[in-house]
């Protein structure tokens, strides 16, 4: 085989190998992409259900509260919980506009940006969702009770918010004992868990694809 024939079996070969490898590549990232979608999906009906949620409590409050308007701590309690529900919805809303609005055409540093601000939101979100819960429990047996849990035991609802302060106060220095630097990967671990499956599993998806395409 003359040197000339030979130099020109190598560019062939190469020309054939680098389209192998890339259509390999987007072989691959078809699958991881598509994979960090499915794996998105159990979070956008967990935020459904809580706008459901939301709505459904919305609606309900709405209509319960007009009626108590001379009823000063019914209609605070009433109002409070609405709102909370208003909140529901909106920080379901957030996340799932985040979710939706992932391109998965971009590249992989873009979309693992577009996943480091759902994870974001989320946890956000679940801060919102949960800490609220340390006061609701007084207001819920206002408005259950129509106030007569006020006559009934006036010290209940006191002592239920008080409880709900020290269980905010025992949050929030958790919190910081936990992200202090001696703590620093167990602050990760934590936050890694309340982030979620699914953002988890999509990380995880873009990460591998993102190593393949720097090896």
């Amino acid at each position: 085989m003359e040197l000339d024939d030979l130099k020109h079996a190598w560019k062939t070969l190469d020309r054939r190998l680098e389209r192998q490898d890339a259509l390999n590549l987007q072989l691959l990232r078809d699958a991881r992409t598509d994979r960090a979608r499915r794996g998105l999906r159990p979070l956008a009906w967990g935020q459904g259900v809580q706008m459901l949620v939301g709505a459904a409590g919305a609606l309900a409050l709405g209509s319960h509260w007009p009626g108590h308007a001379a009823n000063l701590p019914v209609l605070l309690s009433a109002l409070a919980l609405h709102a909370y529900c208003v909140g529901l919805i909106v920080a379901g809303g957030i996340v799932q506009g985040h979710i939706a609005h992932i391109d998965y055409a971009a590249p992989v540093v873009a979309i693992q940006q577009q996943l480091l601000r759902l994870r974001r939101a989320y946890l956000v979100s679940g801060w919102l969702a949960g800490l609220p819960w340390w006061f609701l429990c007084a207001p819920l047996l206002v408005v259950f009770s129509d106030g007569a849990i006020l006559a009934r035991a006036p010290r209940l609802v006191p002592i239920l918010l008080a409880t709900g302060l020290v269980g905010l106060a025992g949050t929030w220095l958790f919190h910081r004992w936990i992200h202090s630097p001696r703590r620093a990967a167990l602050g990760r671990r934590l936050e890694d868990g309340a982030a979620g499956t699914s953002i988890r599993r999509a990380t995880a998806a873009l990460d591998e694809l993102s190593r393949f395409e720097r090896e």
